[in-house]
C-alpha cells in the first residue's frame, strides 16, 4: 500500500529466520540473538513492521499482519524459522502458514488468550502509547520498568533508546484487542480462531516477570495446537532470574537460558 517497512539482515549462511518484535521495539531490541544466531551459520531477518523502527507510521494491527508480513515474505522469498516476540509475535503465528510461509516457530511471551489490560496498561495505551513519556522522566522510567523489566536484569535506558511511540489508532487497537479478547481480520476470521488450527513445532519462552505479556495469556497454546509446543518457564530460583519482556532478549542471562536453546532448537 505505499508504506515502507525495514528488513535488515545478519549473515548469509543456512536456512533464513525471521525476528518479529512487539510493538514500539525494533531492530535494538532484536540485533544481540540475531548476531548470536548469524555468528552460528544462520542468516537472520529482523523486520521492522509499520510503527517500528525506521518503517513508517503505523496506524493498524491487521494491516501489519494482512499487507506486512506478505511484504517481508515476499523479500526473503522462501520458508522461515520465526522468532516472535509478545502481540506482533501473535500477529506472526496468526499468519503462519497464510501470509507467511513458516517452518518452525520460537515464541517469546506471545500472548494467546489475551486477557483484559492491567491498570498500567489501559493508562499507557489510553495516553497513545507513548514510550517517549516512559524516557522523560524517573517515574517515567519507573513504568517502563514495571510494564517491560520488572526485576530483570537488564539496562532499562539502553532498551528505552530504542522505542519509538506507537500511533493513537494503533494503540487504541490494541486496547480494543485486550479488552475484547480477540482481534476480528479482514478476511473474515480472527487471530483467536487461526490460532485455534496453528499447527507448527514451537518452543515457548514463559517470562514470568513480564507485565506485559503475561505468561499466563501464553501457556495456552500448547493446548490450542495440533503441533507439538515445548514450554520453557523461568524462575530466579531456577535460572537465577524470572525473565521479563525486554530481558528475554536484552538480559544478561540471555545468551545461556534462551540463545542457546533457540540455537539448539532450530539446529
Amino acid at each position: 500500500d505505499g508504506t515502507a517497512l525495514a528488513l535488515h539482515r545478519f549473515g548469509a549462511g543456512g536456512a533464513p529466520v525471521l525476528m518479529l518484535v512487539d510493538v514500539g521495539f525494533g531492530r535494538s531490541l532484536a540485533e544481540p540473538l540475531a548476531r548470536y544466531l548469524a555468528e552460528r551459520g544462520r542468516t537472520v531477518y529482523v523486520a521492522e513492521l509499520r510503527g517500528q523502527g525506521a518503517a513508517a507510521s503505523g496506524f493498524s494491527l491487521r494491516a501489519m499482519l494482512h499487507l506486512d508480513l506478505p511484504a517481508v515474505a515476499r523479500a526473503i522469498g522462501e520458508p522461515v524459522d520465526l522468532i516472535a516476540h509478545g502481540y506482533v509475535g501473535t500477529l506472526g503465528l496468526a499468519a503462519a502458514g497464510r501470509e507467511l510461509p513458516v517452518r518452525r516457530v520460537v515464541a517469546l511471551n506471545v500472548p494467546v488468550e489475551v486477557e483484559p489490560p492491567t491498570a498500567l496498561q489501559r493508562w499507557f495505551l489510553g495516553d497513545g502509547g507513548r514510550f517517549s513519556t516512559l524516557a522523560a522522566s524517573p517515574a517515567g522510567a519507573a513504568r517502563f520498568t514495571q510494564l517491560f523489566a520488572p526485576g530483570s536484569e537488564v539496562d532499562g535506558g539502553v532498551v528505552r533508546a530504542g522505542t519509538r511511540d506507537l500511533s493513537p489508532a494503533l494503540a487504541a487497537e490494541l486496547l480494543t484487542w485486550l479488552d475484547a479478547g480477540d482481534l476480528p481480520l479482514d478476511d473474515g476470521t480472527s487471530v483467536r480462531s487461526r490460532l485455534r488450527g496453528f499447527n507448527h513445532p514451537t518452543l515457548s519462552f514463559l517470562a514470568l516477570a513480564d507485565g506485559w505479556a503475561p505468561p499466563e495469556s501464553c501457556t495456552p497454546l500448547r493446548d490450542w495446537a495440533a503441533a507439538p509446543v515445548r514450554q520453557v518457564l523461568f524462575s530466579r530460583f531456577t535460572h537465577g532470574d524470572d525473565f521479563s519482556h525486554v530481558s528475554l532478549l536484552r538480559g544478561r542471562r540471555a545468551p545461556r537460558f534462551v540463545f542457546a536453546p533457540i540455537e539448539a532448537f532450530l539446529r
